[in-house]
């Protein structure tokens, strides 16, 4: 799974935390907490889905993809450079390269529900495409290495990580630094970029819940039966070998091939993914109910920073 921090990580980088505030209540006052709703939410038909080719789920709308969060972090590269040369100080610009997450989508549906393509399990089995996956073994071009002055106005910290007012040179620095001024000119906060923590929390939060719904269970059940028939015991999908010991060389063996299409198979035969998926994106509709003011406060922050990214870029 992936999810923008540093969760721009792994896909998309910086995952931050968002304030929300609670229209209707007196200043100074807690708002009343929501009930939240218990029990397996409802699912009204649940589709044949032999893949995920045509899945969109429903928090997709309010994550940043991968081209976005690229474009994101490029200009703020580019808005910290410019920055820290008003300062005085020389800053790279990152050359700018395509994401490279192994993701199609921003939920990461392509993996999110194990293997599903059959082709793909017969020809690398457990292993990822060529192409698909991040790269382990690139060797990233050293960054700066900025001394303590530099750092200061970068990070807006004296030595000890207290916030600096001003520069050894008695300048005025930016709240967070050069950073913080990059950042806040895309967000309008020195401190968030990116995906917001409640994105990230009904994201995740679905996929875990979804596999302790009994209906997935159920199909879990059933698709650990249909691969009992070829003589293989897994207890659900999640536990199929995908990162056994053997299975982890540098290409796919004949015995993981062999494994890995029975367990497209499987998921074929028991619908694993039409379950699952609807499972899991009922889950995220009843959490997205719940949460529906943040959630347009969100989508209307991510047009503001793409729309903030590309003025940058496109100057």
């Amino acid at each position: 799974m992936r999810t923008l921090t540093t969760q721009l990580v792994g896909p998309i980088g910086a995952l931050v935390v968002l304030s929300a505030v609670v229209a209707g209540c007196a200043e100074g006052q807690p708002a009343e907490p929501r009930p939240k709703a218990s029990g397996p939410p409802p699912v009204a038909d649940v589709p044949v889905r032999l893949d995920v080719g045509s899945l969109v789920l429903p928090i997709e709308p309010y994550l940043f993809t991968d081209r976005q969060v690229a474009r994101l972090f490029r200009a703020r590269a580019v808005l910290t450079a410019s920055c820290m040369q008003r300062f005085g100080h020389d800053w790279p610009v990152p050359a700018e390269a395509a994401p490279d997450t192994g993701t199609l989508n921003p939920a990461n549906t392509a993996h999110r529900y194990g293997i599903t393509d059959p082709r793909l399990a017969a020809r690398h089995g457990y292993h990822a495409a060529p192409g698909t996956m991040p790269s382990r073994t690139k060797e990233k071009s050293p960054g700066p290495n900025p001394g303590p002055e530099e750092m200061l106005v970068l990070t807006g910290l004296d030595k000890d990580g207290t916030p600096a007012a001003k520069d050894e040179r008695g300048r005025p620095v930016p709240a967070g630094g050069c950073q913080g001024e990059a950042t806040a000119a895309l967000s309008g906060d020195p401190q968030k970029i990116g995906n917001r923590e409640l994105v990230g929390t009904i994201n995740i939060g679905s996929y875990r819940d979804s596999q302790q719904d009994p209906r997935v269970i159920r199909v879990f059940r059933a698709w650990s039966q249909c691969m009992r028939q070829y003589g293989y015991s897994y207890a659900d999908p999640t536990r199929a070998p995908g990162k056994a010991a053997e299975f982890t060389g540098p290409t796919a063996t004949e015995a993981e091939i062999a494994v890995a299409g029975k367990d497209v198979e499987c998921k074929r035969r028991t619908n694993v993914i039409g379950v699952w998926s609807s499972v899991d994106a009922a889950y995220q509709r009843r959490a997205m109910k719940e949460n529906a003011r943040e959630l347009a406060a969100i989508k209307r922050d991510i047009r503001t920073q793409v729309t903030n990214a590309d003025g940058v870029l496109e100057e």
